[in-house]
């Protein structure tokens, strides 16, 4: 009888409104008061972020100024002025020299690397560029139309006063090579060097050592070593590798081998076409004769430009065969004889060519 009695008065306060409107009103106060404490955490919250933000910038207070353009750098604490960096145009330039130092010891890590991502076969560009100069870029330098480079030294033009410029490109070693140079094609040469200079006043290479022995290659592109030109052949299975000497001479002879035969004591031998456009034969050459059979013996009867006739002793009319050695001057270097290299030789440290000097 009594759980009946409680089941009605529940369902009474269920259906009642003014139950509906207290138990209402009880949750809209709790809500408020939970929003008014949310509202103060906030507040103490964001007070408290404004005044540490305030001691920050109280203690980082940045003094000065600078150029639109400049890098800044800081002058002191809490001060900044323009550096010697620039930038524009999507680059950056220093109005000085740039120091860098690694320590890590690494294998693989480059100190300083750049990349400059242009068309291969462009005309110019590079991807580290240096300049050692106070005339600006040389003349040289300005012309070169042949492509980029990954390095690009420059030496820039001559000065007024001492009409030299500087050096473009140095490598320097105490025990391993000062440069090395390699490449994976076969159109273009490993190393190449070209000197502008025309005139016969160009020098375009030279290798020497400590002692001023080497060779060069002067300004008429003649080849000279202080030691002998040889030819490096292997031996004894390979083993070994030998020198064989060139033969020198004070005057610039060519020679050309060969073998004929005489019928009836005469033989016509014709110079070879090629040979004949290398030598002057207009000139006196040297004709040696070795006869490869018995005979009284071979003589040059006569010689022209482009043959010359062998004849056997005492009228003989021996057929026999024989070889023979021609030795001509070389064309426009037929009265050249001992010519002077001292412009050359010994070596001077600084890479310089001695001035001619008047006989």
């Amino acid at each position: 009888m009594k759980i009946g009695q409680r089941l009605v008065e529940s369902a009474k306060l269920f259906a009642d409104r003014k139950f509906w409107r207290a138990l209402t009103k009880h949750f809209e106060e709790e809500n408020i008061q939970m929003r008014a404490k949310q509202v103060v955490c906030v507040f103490v919250v964001a007070l408290a972020c404004c005044v540490f933000a305030g001691a920050q910038v109280a203690q980082t207070n940045i003094t000065g100024g600078g150029k639109k353009g400049d890098i800044p750098v800081f002058t002191g604490k809490t001060t900044i002025g323009n550096s010697i960096m620039k930038q524009a145009n999507g680059e950056i330039n220093v109005a000085g020299s740039v120091s860098a130092t690694g320590g890590t010891g690494s294998t693989g890590i480059n100190l300083i690397s750049s990349s400059n991502q242009q068309v291969d076969g462009d005309s110019n560009g590079a991807g580290v560029y240096g300049q050692l100069s106070t005339t600006g870029e040389s003349l040289t330098g300005q012309g070169f139309l042949f492509g980029g480079g990954g390095t690009w030294g420059d030496g820039g033009g001559n000065d007024a006063s001492s009409g030299l410029a500087n050096y473009a490109v140095i490598g320097t070693s105490d025990n391993k090579s000062g440069g090395i140079f390699q490449n994976n094609g076969g159109s273009y040469y490993t190393l190449f060097g070209f000197n502008h200079a025309t005139g016969s006043t160009g020098f375009p290479w030279a290798a020497f050592n400590g002692d001023g022995s080497g060779c060069s290659i002067n300004n008429d592109g003649d080849f000279s070593c202080s030691g002998t030109k040889n030819a490096a052949v292997p031996v004894d299975g390979g083993k070994h590798w030998v020198g064989l000497s060139a033969i020198e001479s004070p005057k610039n002879w060519f020679e050309d081998f060969g073998s004929a035969e005489l019928v009836g004591g005469v033989a016509t031998v014709r110079l070879d076409s090629r040979f004949m456009q290398t030598v002057n034969t207009k000139m006196e050459y040297h004709v040696f004769l070795t006869p490869n059979g018995d005979c009284k013996g071979l003589y040059v009867h006569q010689k022209t430009a482009n043959s010359f006739e062998v004849r056997e002793l005492g009228n003989g009319n021996s057929s026999v065969k024989f070889d023979y050695r021609i030795t001509a001057l070389r064309k426009n270097y037929e009265n050249v004889r001992f010519k002077d290299h001292s412009r050359e030789f010994p070596a001077n440290r600084d890479g310089s060519v001695r001035p001619a000097q008047k006989e």
